[in-house]
């Protein structure tokens, strides 16, 4: 327990020099990230990943062309999930956007986790520590893109990857969880500073993150109160 602590309190040292640096306030008062473990697999990030951001890519065509969604784009949604055979993977509400029993607002929920799928990008290695550090806008979805149209089974891409160790991502963990603490204040307390952070971006991102230190299977059902 005590190794664990001084673990937990070298991580919040290493936190609180990046949010110093940004010119974000922290709470001395909140939780210390060290008894949670990671706990998924790489192959079930890598589905993971596939199947929300194949979903999250639709979900955007529904809000900005529903004539190509329709006509076009779930077809096109449907053939990469049978590819890379994550059908089976998506959460109910994504599978409401393949289907097209589907609304608005549900189209800009599901569209919202290209965040969570660029944090497990980080998670498989393939966005830098420095570049998840940096969450003022959102993500670029053409990294996304770009990556997945390079291969074309899962065994590929599961190839492609290198899952962080769990140091790498409670660290990663623990630092979101202080950004967000900061975005939620800052919306309470305007005087609280949470520096260039966007709150949705952040907390997207951190929904992923949770999720791999999680028994959860869906990241929906995983609490964010900070």
């Amino acid at each position: 327990m005590k190794k664990m602590k001084n673990e937990a309190l070298k991580r919040r040292e290493k936190t609180l020099k990046v949010l110093n640096a940004l010119g974000i306030d922290h709470c001395e008062g909140l939780p210390l990230i060290g008894e949670e473990r990671l706990c998924k697999t790489q192959e079930q990030v890598c589905k993971r990943f596939l199947a929300s951001f194949f979903s999250a890519m639709l979900a955007c065509d529904y809000n900005s062309d529903r004539e190509f969604f329709e006509n076009e784009g779930r077809k096109i949604i449907c053939s990469f999930l049978e590819q890379f055979d994550v059908k089976n993977e998506l959460y109910p509400d994504e599978l409401k956007i393949i289907t097209g029993d589907c609304d608005e607002r549900l189209s800009v929920n599901v569209s919202w986790n290209a965040e969570s799928c660029y944090a497990l990008m980080w998670a498989l290695g393939l966005i830098s520590s420095e570049e998840m550090e940096k969450p003022s806008n959102g993500c670029d979805t053409r990294i996304m893109v770009k990556f997945t149209k390079q291969y074309g089974t899962f065994d590929e891409i599961m190839s492609a990857c290198k899952m962080r160790s769990e140091t790498e991502v409670l660290d990663m963990f623990d630092l979101y969880y202080n950004y967000h603490w900061a975005c939620v204040d800052h919306r309470i307390n305007p005087k609280t500073k949470c520096g260039e952070l966007d709150e949705e971006v952040v907390m997207e991102r951190r929904k992923a993150l949770e999720w791999l230190v999680s028994e959860e299977e869906d990241w929906n059902e995983i609490s964010l109160d900070t």
